[in-house]
């Protein structure tokens, strides 16, 4: 194998059996040549430059013979007469016809009446599809479509009014292709007494029907009129639908923006084939005009117009071929509408650029072609019109799967409220506080097995004074905080039997969860909520089996595996679940809606949950979260305190502080992320401050390193000072981030660290703990450089905000307000304070101020 040959055969990845959609295309293109090109060029072609000239429509008996050949069958469903070919081949037919054509509005007008034989046949109504069917797949009579009055179709002025059996119209189409000749109308009007959109089939013999023609600048063969109706009686089975007919019409716009694009592509491609033909005998200085760059360079962009066009409009059309689209709106189609009109807009100009003075004369068809294609542009909608619609979609779409995210992660949060309920209203030492009565088996104070106390040490020798070390009043705040919880939930009068059915629970999750972790899950998955278990307390014990079921199907894997349809025994694969567990779990998280099964028994996850299981920060944060109600609830559980006896508040270990501090740890990607991609802008300043000489950035997070190694990743080339309490921690950021870690706690920053951006977690902090970080940051900080503190957003939802409080009151001190905040901020001589940016969905914040 040559090198040549084998680089070709290394880039060239096609398959022998793949059948791709140009060849597709092109059968349906050589088919429609073979079997209608004839009928175009002998019969349809001839005349047509003066019927165009004296405003004549094709002869009726052009349509008749179409329908002998069988053309206007071609996409009817086969029970109905017809080949029963898609969209696409349709499509194709009609592109190809155009392009034959030296009338463009000949396609279009077939495409119309076979629209209308179809809209017909949607009715379902048999007296409908009877009468008019099988003459208009034939050609015996021609129908069009009027909706059309420069107005909402609310506010139409056409109206269709009930008289006992009979309906009785009045109004006028202002702008009906095919009016001055078509056998039949299918008009929408407005129903007098409900205001809804109606649609009816009227006959051009109809007493009453009076269409009249009009004078057009372009397409001057499609018979363009008015229809005006006068007290037209029609019988109730002339109505096509009886209700939303708008829906209806939004459906028929859907398809036929596709095919006026295929139109439109029919009549570019032979225009450009027609001027290619024309200049290839011209010559200019002794050359042909094809061989000058400019007019090379123009038939290139005519022939890049064309095919571009023609790529979304074949794009559009093999949708039609899937299930599940939108049945009123297809963005596809629009766009495909839009491109190719904008364009042969393009291409008429290119051709009058080329062909000169000839492109003015009537004689010639560049003009006709440039008349032709402004007329085509307003069917289905003007462009601005299908700009507006596709922006109000692509806002709605977007703002709308924003929503659906946000209420997937929330409904996970939710379930996470409850785990957190269940441990609190069995909690140790819960019912010693003045006021709650206390549960069955309730332990004494901390130390003696009750709540996990953080202590009553000294504050060391850091720098701390003893009002940081918590003492009973910091063991009250918790019980305060446990309370909440309770309240919250409903949980404030378990009796001793629902006590010991929670407490049992609580024991087979926490089990289940270890054994899992341990690499011995059980074969199946262990009693969940007995039925012992009513009311709040069984609501709340069933949504805390879930969040157990969602947190082992995340630490495992099988969550994200779902983000594609599976089996159960699939999904198992590869796990470290058995088939029989993996079954268990996957019942639970269909009964919690986090995911969904089909008929064929294939499982996937929540589309909601998609951004929170690729992978990136996000899922880091969700992760995080997750890990913060397990471990919590478990020390809330077990009694072991977050903070170590003697220890200050912001002093516990960093590995506690990664697992349950907000702002911190797993949630340090995300913030990060949103700090350079949302914020950096918006921070006066920042940018400049950071490219100071000499500055860094300081991260007072105590996380072990991790806060301060994502800010290395993303503010590459400006090193990062980490205070860690034990001096450790910063795993390497990468080639261009530098981490340096000094130990202390977060006041321990000073005038010479020269920072252009502070970064602050405030969980665990006591206020004033709080109080003199700020102050020690400020004091750090370059003029004009910022200090941002990460916090958490508790919920609105009452529990979601109790939990909030319960998880940061377990890392040594409760969360502070928006208004102490801010408060200290400006205590210390910072400007600018503000909440800088928020995720109600993560449960985060980050509040900015700037030195001034």
């Amino acid at each position: 194998m040559t090198a040549r040959t084998h680089a070709a055969d290394v880039m060239d990845r096609a398959h022998p059996a793949h059948r791709t959609l140009d060849t597709e295309v092109e059968e349906v293109r050589r088919e429609t040549r073979r079997r209608f090109g004839r009928f175009v060029l002998d019969v349809a072609n001839p005349g047509a430059h003066f019927r165009n000239r004296l405003n004549r429509p094709l002869d009726h008996r052009v349509f008749e013979q179409a329908g002998d050949l069988g053309l206007l069958r071609f996409s009817l469903p086969a029970a109905a007469g017809g080949d029963g070919r898609d969209k696409l081949a349709w499509g194709v037919v009609v592109e190809e016809i155009a392009r034959l054509s030296r009338d463009p509005g000949f396609a279009v007008l077939l495409d119309i009446t076979v629209e209308i034989t179809e809209l017909i046949l949607s009715s379902g109504t048999p007296e409908l599809i009877d009468s008019y069917v099988p003459d208009l797949a034939a050609g015996r009579r021609f129908g069009v479509q009027g909706a059309y009055e420069s107005r909402d179709p609310y506010d139409y002025r056409s109206t269709a009014r009930l008289d006992g059996d009979t309906w009785v119209l009045n109004g006028a189409k202002r702008f009906v292709a095919g009016a001055t000749f078509a056998d039949l109308f299918v008009l929408f009007l407005r129903d007098e007494a409900s205001n809804d959109m109606l649609a009816f089939v009227v006959e051009k013999d109809d007493p009453g029907v009076t269409p009249v023609a009009m004078e057009t600048m372009g397409m001057r063969t499609m018979g363009l009129g008015q229809v005006v109706l006068h007290d037209v009686r029609l019988p109730r089975w002339r109505l096509v639908w009886r209700a939303d007919a708008l829906s209806e019409l939004n459906s028929y716009a859907r398809i036929r923006r596709s095919m006026s694009a295929c139109g439109v592509l029919g009549a570019m491609d032979g225009m450009v084939e027609a001027c290619v033909e024309s200049l290839s005998a011209r010559r200019r200085s002794g050359r042909r005009v094809l061989d000058y760059a400019n007019v090379e360079r123009s038939v290139g962009e005519m022939r890049m117009l064309l095919q571009a066009s023609r790529a979304s409009v074949y794009r559009a059309l093999d949708g039609t071929r899937t299930t599940g689209r939108d049945p009123y709106f297809d963005e596809f189609a629009t766009v495909a509408k839009h491109h190719a009109s904008e364009s042969a807009l393009r291409v008429g100009q290119l051709l009058m650029n080329l062909q000169g003075g000839e492109s003015y004369m009537t004689a010639f068809p560049w003009e006709r072609y440039m008349r032709d294609v402004l007329g085509l542009i307003g069917g289905q909608g003007s462009q601005e019109m299908l700009l507006i619609q596709l922006g109000q979609r692509a806002i709605v779409g977007l703002e709308g799967q924003r929503v659906r995210e946000d209420a997937a992660e929330r409904a996970v949060a939710r379930l996470a409220d409850s785990w957190w309920a269940l441990h609190a209203a069995t909690a140790p030492g819960s019912g010693d506080l003045p006021g709650d009565g206390g549960l069955p088996g309730d332990g004494g104070l901390p130390g003696d097995g009750g709540l996990p106390g953080p202590g009553a040490g000294d504050g060391g020798g850091d720098g701390v004074s003893d009002a940081d070390g918590p003492g009973d009043g910091d063991t009250a705040g918790l019980l305060r905080a446990v309370r909440d919880v309770r309240e919250a939930a409903g949980l404030t009068a378990l009796t001793g039997d629902e006590h010991a059915h929670v407490t049992a629970l609580l024991d087979r999750a926490h089990a289940l969860l270890a054994a899992v972790r341990s690499g011995q899950p059980p074969a199946a998955l262990p009693p969940g909520p007995p039925d012992a278990l009513t009311g709040r307390a069984g609501d709340a014990a069933t949504a805390a089996w879930r969040f157990l079921a969602c947190a082992l199907a995340h630490e495992t894997g099988l969550l994200a595996g779902l983000l594609e349809p599976r089996t159960a025994d699939d999904a198992a694969a590869g796990l470290p679940l058995g088939p029989g567990l993996t079954g268990d779990l996957l019942r639970v998280l269909v009964a919690a809606s986090v995911v969904r099964v089909d008929a064929d028994g294939r499982h996937t996850a929540d589309p909601g949950l998609e951004r929170v299981l690729i992978g990136g920060p996000r899922t880091a944060a969700f992760t995080a979260r997750i890990r913060r109600a397990l471990t919590g609830a478990a020390r809330l559980r077990t009694g072991e305190p977050a903070v170590r006896t003697g220890e200050p508040a912001h002093r516990f270990g960093p590995a506690v502080r990664r697992e349950l501090a907000p702002g911190c740890g797993g949630d340090a990607a995300v913030l990060a992320d949103v700090l350079v991609n949302s914020l950096l802008g918006r921070l006066e300043g920042l940018p400049e401050r950071l490219d100071h000489p000499g500055a860094r950035v300081g991260c007072a997070a105590g996380d072990g390193g991790r806060t301060a190694a994502e800010l290395a990743r993303h503010i590459p080339f400006v090193p990062v000072l980490a205070l860690e309490p034990d001096g450790t921690g910063a795993p390497a950021p990468g080639p261009d981030g530098t981490v340096d870690v000094r130990p202390g706690g977060p006041d321990a920053f000073t005038p010479d660290d020269r920072l252009a951006l502070a970064w602050l977690p405030t969980s665990g902090l006591t206020p004033d703990a709080l109080r003199r970080a700020i102050t020690a940051a400020t004091r750090a900080l370059l003029p004009g450089g910022w200090l941002v503190l990460a916090d958490a957003l508790p919920p609105r939802r009452p529990l979601g905000a109790a939990t909030t409080r319960l998880a940061q009151t377990l890392t040594g001190a409760p969360p502070p307000s928006t208004a102490d905040l801010e408060a200290l901020l400006r205590a210390a001589g910072l400007g600018h304070v503000h909440p800088a940016w928020q995720d109600p969905a993560l449960n985060l914040s980050l509040h900015a101020a700037r030195r001034p």
